[in-house]
C-alpha cells in the first residue's frame, strides 16, 4: 500500500517557492533569447555598410538564423527529452551567448552568415525545454500564466533590443561590434545562475519541499505528468508516490500520430504565417522610418521598441484569458478562441496601417504619420501576442510527457515563416523600393495574420498524442 504524502510529518511545512525562481530564471534567459536575436535589426544598415553587403545579402543575414532555428527545433527537443531539460537548455545559453560575442569580432560576410547560422541553431532548444519545463513545475491550471511570464520575458528582450543597442551604440561612438562581445559575456553569466538555479523535476532538487512538489502534480497526478528521469534523481518515497519509474525511459516519439494529426498542423500553419505577418516589426520596420519617413537613428529605437511593447501588454493578459477560456468554455475552445480570433485582429492593424499609406503622404507637414503607422503596428502586435499563451497551453495540453518534442515540432514551422519572411519583404521591396512596394508589404502582412487566423479553427486541445 502506498502512503499518503500526507502522512510524512514534511508535509505539514509550508510549501517553498522554488517554482517561482525556474519561472524567474527562464524569464531572464528569454529576454536575452530576443535581446541577441534582434540586437542586429537596428543595428543593421551600420554592419551593411561596415561590411559592403548589399540589401540581398542582409536579407539572408537576417533569414539564416531562422531557417537554422526552425530545423533544430525538434532535434533539440528532443535531446531535451532525452538528456534533461537543465543540462540542454544551459548547453544552448552557452552556446548562442559565444557565437553572438565572435559576430562581433567578425570582418568579412561569409564569417557574419556563419555565426548567424549557429546562433539559430542553438537558440532553437530554448522555448522547447522551457514548455517542457512549465509543464514540470507548475500545476496544470497555472501553466497558462507560467507560459505567459516567460513569453514576457522574450518580448521584453524584443523591446529592449533597439533601445539599448542603440544607447550602447552611442557610447561606443556608433560601433556596433563591442555591443554584440557585450551581449555575448552577459549570456555567460545567465548560463552560470542557470544551472545553479534550475533542476529537470521538483524531485531533482535540494531546494524544493514535499508540500511544494503536492501543490506542483495537484489531486489529479496523473504518471506521465513529469519528464522521465533517472531513479537515483527521485528520493524513494517520491518514486511511490509520483510513478517515476525509469522503465518507460525508452519510449519512442509517436511520429505516426504527430504526423497524421490535423490539429497539430493547423497549430504549425498558424505558427508559420503569424510570423510571416508579425516578424516586419522586429527587422524591416527600422528601414521603414529611415527610408520612407526620414526618421534618426535613435528615433527610430524608441518607435521600433513600441509595437513589441504593446505586444508585452498582450502577452501579459493572455495567460489569464486562455485560463479564464478554458474554465467557462472547455479546453477545445479555451485555446483555440484566443488563437484565432487574435490573429485576425492582427490583420486588421496591417490594414489600418495600409489605408493610412495610401491616402497620407509621407511629408514634413504629417510627422503624426510615423506614429499614427507605429499605432496600428502595435496593435497587430498586442492583438498576437494575447494568443501566445494559449498556443504553449495547447501544446502542453496536446504533447504530454512529449511537450518539449511537440513545441520544437511546431515551432519549427513558425521559424520556418520567420525564415521565409525576410526573403519574402526583399522579394516585394527590391533594392530601392518605392511607397507603393511598401504598400504592398503591409498588405501581405495582413494576408498572412488572416491565414493563420483559419488555420487555428482546427485546434484541439482535448486530443493529447500521449494518450
Amino acid at each position: 500500500m502506498i502512503e499518503s504524502a500526507t502522512d510524512d510529518p514534511a508535509s505539514e511545512a509550508p510549501p517553498t517557492r522554488v517554482r517561482l525562481g525556474v519561472a524567474g530564471i527562464l524569464t531572464l534567459m528569454a529576454c536575452l533569447l530576443y535581446l541577441d536575436r534582434y540586437a542586429v535589426g537596428i543595428a543593421a544598415e551600420q554592419i551593411r555598410a561596415d561590411l559592403a553587403m548589399t540589401q540581398t545579402q542582409m536579407s539572408w543575414f537576417i533569414s539564416l538564423f531562422f531557417w537554422s532555428y526552425a530545423l533544430c527545433q525538434v532535434p533539440a527537443g528532443w535531446f531535451s527529452d532525452r538528456f534533461g531539460p537543465r543540462r540542454m537548455l544551459t548547453t544552448y545559453v552557452l552556446g548562442w551567448s559565444v557565437f553572438t560575442g565572435l559576430m562581433g569580432g567578425a570582418t568579412q560576410v561569409w564569417q557574419i552568415l556563419q555565426l548567424r547560422l549557429w546562433c539559430g541553431a542553438t537558440q532553437a532548444g530554448a522555448y522547447p525545454v522551457c514548455t517542457g519545463l512549465i509543464r514540470t513545475w507548475f500545476p496544470e491550471k497555472q501553466r497558462g500564466s507560467a507560459s505567459s511570464i516567460v513569453a514576457l520575458g522574450g518580448r521584453s528582450g524584443a523591446v529592449l533590443a533597439p533601445i539599448l543597442t542603440a544607447a550602447l551604440m552611442a557610447q561606443f561612438s556608433g560601433n556596433w561590434r563591442p555591443v554584440l562581445m557585450v551581449y555575448g559575456i552577459v549570456g555567460v553569466v545567465i548560463a552560470v545562475a542557470l544551472a545553479w538555479i534550475c533542476r529537470d523535476t521538483p524531485y531533482g532538487h535540494p531546494w524544493c519541499n514535499l508540500a511544494e512538489r503536492d501543490l506542483i502534480r495537484g489531486t489529479k497526478f496523473r504518471e506521465d505528468s513529469l519528464h522521465k528521469v533517472a531513479p537515483s534523481a527521485v528520493p524513494a518515497s517520491d518514486a511511490k508516490q509520483t510513478g517515476v519509474l525509469a522503465d518507460g525511459a525508452g519510449e519512442s516519439f509517436p511520429w505516426m500520430v504527430v504526423l497524421t494529426n490535423l490539429s497539430l498542423w493547423g497549430n504549425c500553419l498558424t505558427q508559420m504565417f503569424t510570423n510571416i505577418g508579425w516578424i516586419f516589426v522586429v527587422t524591416w520596420l527600422p528601414r521603414y522610418l529611415g527610408d520612407v519617413h526620414g526618421i534618426p537613428l535613435a528615433e527610430q529605437a524608441l518607435m521600433t521598441a513600441a509595437p513589441t511593447f504593446a505586444g508585452i501588454v498582450g502577452m501579459f493578459f493572455g495567460g489569464g484569458w486562455t485560463d479564464f477560456a478554458a474554465r467557462h468554455f472547455g479546453v477545445k475552445w479555451g485555446r483555440r478562441l484566443p488563437v484565432m480570433s487574435t490573429r485576425f485582429l492582427a490583420a486588421g492593424g496591417y490594414v489600418f496601417c495600409l489605408a493610412l499609406s495610401l491616402y497620407s503622404s509621407p511629408e514634413s507637414s504629417t510627422r503624426w504619420l510615423p506614429w499614427a503607422m507605429i499605432a496600428g503596428m502595435s496593435f497587430s502586435t498586442f492583438s498576437c501576442d494575447l494568443g501566445v499563451p494559449a498556443l504553449w497551453a495547447y501544446s502542453q495540453d496536446v504533447g504530454g510527457r512529449y511537450t518539449a518534442s511537440v513545441m520544437g515540432w511546431s515551432n519549427m514551422f513558425g521559424n520556418f515563416g520567420a525564415a521565409l519572411a525576410p526573403l519574402i519583404y526583399n522579394l516585394v521591396l527590391g533594392e530601392s523600393p518605392a511607397l507603393n512596394d511598401w504598400n504592398w508589404l503591409f498588405a501581405t502582412c495582413a494576408g498572412m495574420f488572416f491565414l493563420s487566423g483559419c488555420c487555428a479553427l482546427v485546434l484541439d486541445s482535448t486530443k493529447s498524442i500521449a494518450d
